[in-house]
């Protein structure tokens, strides 16, 4: 998940068992099994704005301590999902070194979650910005630039275990959806191909997470075929419905939930039509009447994720989500609440392991006394929610 505009659609991750075109080596990392991938990917949380494109480069060694990871671990999580910005460790003068000012740091994360008993998603290219998507899409010899960097990255953090760290390739690519420079969705699938295969090139045990076009959008990943590859995880991202998760959220990029408030879900009528009445904005109160007739509840989000298991299934593939999340300033905490539950139930019930986003800003489960971050405190009923209290 990014601070850009989002088209989000339910998350998912899933692993694959095929036979890999790439020869690697296979001596780095002691092979796992899927059920052991799926069992390390069950319940995780994000860890946003610690390495972002936003976050501030003197926090990079201070920003989540080990106290922090290991009220994680303690509150029941299995991983932690680690988005990591390209200015942190790309360079694209010399991609195939990483960035020596800011890699100590980073090393320094993967190794404290991963010392406090949790495994870790390396989530290599998370940016806001555009800038790198669409240089990858349209200028020529740069698959070769993100080659080079995702094939530095599994030659440094290689090294950790193949059930304690996995290859996250690219989070939420959408410049296809956007028709940017008349690109369609197809880019991105031989794109992404590519960067598996850079890291295939260093390890063939370690698992890769790879999502589709559309923010990493389901309809779009089951439109398409699993890679001929072993050891993959496939990825989706579940907001839906959009109008609920986003509501206020002033970049969510959509005119209707920027200038939302106190949108039920489940989705009740009388509420919903008090809203439609004291909105003058048309497009929020076509927005809502929508939202009032589908009557969203947890066997919308079950019939949402439904055919993301039918895909796994079909390809004999496992499947996980890491991330889904609700925006709670300006939602009523009780709907909040019961979102997160049903998705996590809708999920479950699917069979399908998960990662909320995020662990401590708009989507969070912490907050902090008078801004104080030595002085968290955790919303146990999130922490309920999602079935870990």
């Amino acid at each position: 998940m990014t601070k850009s505009c989002y088209l989000f659609l339910p998350v998912l991750i899933l692993i694959g068992c095929k036979e890999s075109t790439e020869v690697a080596n296979t001596s780095i990392g002691t092979p796992i099994t899927a059920a052991t991938a799926k069992q390390a990917l069950a319940k995780g949380i994000n860890l946003e704005n610690w390495f972002n494109d936003y976050s501030d480069p003197s926090q990079y060694a201070t920003h989540f301590s080990n106290a922090d990871i290991g009220r994680i671990k303690a509150q029941n999580f299995t991983y932690v999902r680690l988005p990591i910005a390209t200015k942190v460790l790309f360079q694209a003068e010399n991609p195939s070194q990483l960035n020596t000012a800011n890699l100590s740091n980073v090393d320094n994360a993967v190794k404290a979650i991963i010392n406090a008993g949790l495994a870790v998603v390396f989530d290599g290219i998370h940016n806001s910005d555009e800038t790198f998507e669409k240089n990858l899409a349209t200028v020529s010899g740069y698959d070769e630039k993100a080659k080079a960097y995702w094939k530095a990255i599994a030659q440094y953090f290689s090294k950790y275990p193949t059930d304690k760290i996995f290859f996250e390739v690219f989070n939420e690519p959408h410049v296809g959806t956007a028709k940017y420079n008349n690109l369609s969705l197809n880019w991105w699938w031989p794109m992404q191909l590519k960067l598996i295969q850079a890291i295939r090139q260093v390890t063939a045990n370690h698992y890769i997470i790879a999502g589709a076009e559309g923010w990493n959008g389901r309809t779009n990943l089951t439109s398409m075929i699993p890679y001929g590859e072993t050891n993959i995880v496939y990825n989706f991202h579940t907001y839906d419905p959009f109008l609920f998760t986003h509501q206020g959220a002033s970049w969510a990029g959509w005119e209707p939930a920027v200038t939302a408030r106190a949108v039920p879900y489940p989705s009740k009528q009388p509420v919903i039509d008090s809203l439609v009445k004291a909105t003058s904005v048309q497009s929020l109160k076509d927005a809502l009447k929508w939202y009032g007739s589908q009557k969203y509840n947890v066997d919308s989000l079950k019939n949402w994720i439904k055919p993301a298991e039918t895909w796994a299934k079909k390809y004999n593939v496992v499947v996980t989500c890491n991330e889904f999340g609700a925006y709670k300033p300006f939602a009523a905490r009780g709907s909040r609440l019961a979102w997160i539950q049903d998705m996590r139930v809708a999920l479950e019930d699917n069979n399908i392991p998960w990662a909320m986003w995020e662990y401590d800003n708009g989507f969070g489960l912490t907050t902090y006394i008078n801004n104080d971050r030595t002085k968290p405190e955790t919303d146990i009923e999130v922490l309920a929610a999602l079935g870990l209290k």
